[in-house]
């Protein structure tokens, strides 16, 4: 058995080989994967598995599904795509896209030293992230009821931001909504990270989509400020600044922020839910209208252009791993396709020679996708693909196939004719020369002049080999 603590790169999860590890969590571990099919196509994906601690513990497995069962039903273009979810041998795994970019938090990194991300591209990355919270928080079930899906982890580690300039919203682990399975309270442990807690998170009170526009306000606030309105030295005294507080105006801190840009957040901030901002789509319309005041428009792609520029190096290096895994992931494909006997390459290619009627082959992945979560052996595998389906490959009709004695047959009746037409010739040139149609040369002449001998083998050798004709014919 398979166990999480035992993945590597090269293991397979379902149809997709591990590539390498990427990013390690609380919960969870992500990984680089792809899934190969024919024709030379790649794909590349993110795999989300549970830590090996937390393997045997049903609270955190229920949550686990619960986040692929949630987050798969949001189609926006600001939240992560669930490709699917797997079980292999008992490690749980979820597919998501793979976004070519990182986080907020590294993002916030890079600039903390050159003034920050300019007002314009956050103002861009923060409406992105409203518009991508708004089609999470208007989830709808079969019955076009709202779930009333809340994320209850917004901060800069699941905000994610590709080198194209999308922003993607991810990790929907602790999500809470009215169709799910388990709370996210576990143990007594509070799930999300505390210091972008809302105040009703803290204190166990009802939490609503209003609670995300406060983790977002919080996120926002520290990205303009370069400082958290509510970080303390432990937790605990977070907490405290985070239920009694209020932090200290933006303005008084970064003097150049718009004044209503200023009074969003704060607003956000507010402790009471009610004195929020109802809604991400009533947020995201202020956050647009103030950038359009500033009369700088900026596109996806300026975004894009910021990132690659800030994250130049990170950009280069992870592209440059992710090269190197992948050249690995082939040499360990070539290897195991070396080790195949000719045998079983000359049953392959009779198999694709041999559809019935012109229907074309189906597609496997049988030869290309490891088949074992075992180190590959010399010998070729018989089973499919784990995860697979293994698809039949019909064979042709009896009707369309020529059984060997026929072959043979149909090679022997070839060499008689010949040999018939051979002998009707020399028969006819011996009665031509008798007869002397047909020039003969004086030193033939006296070998044929007598030509009854001749005449007669030729005779009995044509009636054997009619009566050998005819018998062939016959079967």
């Amino acid at each position: 058995m398979q166990l999480l603590s035992d993945l590597k790169p090269g293991d397979t999860l379902g149809r997709y080989e591990i590539l390498m590890p990427v990013a390690r969590g609380g919960m969870a571990a992500v990984w680089a994967a792809r899934l190969v099919g024919s024709r030379g196509f790649q794909k590349i994906v993110a795999i989300k598995t549970m830590l090996p601690e937390f393997g045997d513990d049903p609270a955190f497995e229920a949550m686990f599904l619960d986040e692929a069962r949630l987050a798969s039903r949001i189609r926006h273009p600001h939240a992560v795509e669930i490709v699917e979810l797997g079980d292999e041998n008992g490690v749980l795994y979820i597919v998501m896209e793979w976004v070519d970019g990182d986080t907020i938090s590294t993002l916030n990194k890079q600039v903390k030293s050159t003034g920050g991300v300019p007002l314009p591209i956050l103002l861009r990355i923060a409406s992105s992230i409203c518009a991508g919270l708004h089609a999470a928080h208007e989830l709808r079930d079969d019955d076009g009821k709202l779930v009333d899906l809340v994320h209850r982890d917004i901060s800069p580690q699941n905000v994610m931001v590709s080198f194209d300039g999308i922003v993607t919203i991810v990790d929907f682990g602790v999500a809470k909504a009215t169709g799910r399975l388990h709370e996210t309270r576990v143990a007594g442990q509070l799930k999300g990270k505390i210091p972008y807690l809302s105040p009703e998170q803290l204190t166990s009170g009802k939490v609503d989509r209003r609670s995300d526009i406060f983790s977002l306000g919080v996120l926002l606030y520290t990205t303009l400020s370069g400082y958290h309105p509510f970080r303390g030295r432990s937790d605990a005294k977070t907490m405290e600044n985070i239920l009694r507080f209020a932090p200290v105006p933006l303005r008084e801190l970064v003097p150049d922020v718009p004044f209503d840009l200023a009074v969003a957040i704060e607003r956000a901030l507010a402790k009471d839910p009610a004195d929020r901002w109802n809604d991400c789509a009533s947020f995201q319309r202020t956050i647009d209208q103030i950038a359009i005041s500033l009369g700088i428009a900026v596109s996806d792609g300026d975004v894009g252009h910021f990132v690659r520029d800030t994250l130049g190096d990170i950009v280069s290096e992870r592209r440059k791993k992710l090269a190197t895994a992948i050249q690995l992931a082939d040499s360990r494909m070539s290897s195991r396709g070396e080790s195949r006997t000719a045998s079983s390459v000359r049953g392959e290619r009779r198999s694709k020679r041999a559809p019935a009627g012109n229907t074309p082959l189906p597609a496997t992945f049988a030869g290309i996708l490891p088949v074992s979560l075992d180190e590959p052996s010399s010998k070729p595998s018989s089973q499919s693909p784990p995860g697979s389906r293994a698809l039949p490959v019909a064979s042709a009709p009896p009707s369309l196939v020529t059984p060997a004695p026929r072959a043979r047959q149909k090679w022997r009746r070839r060499v008689f004719l010949t040999l018939l037409v051979i002998l009707l010739l020399l028969t006819g040139a011996a009665f031509a020369a008798r007869a002397g149609l047909l020039p003969v040369p004086s030193e033939v002449q006296d070998v044929l002049r007598d030509g009854r001998l001749l005449l007669r083998g030729a005779r009995d050798l044509l009636r054997g080999v009619l009566e050998r004709l005819s018998a062939l014919l016959a079967d």
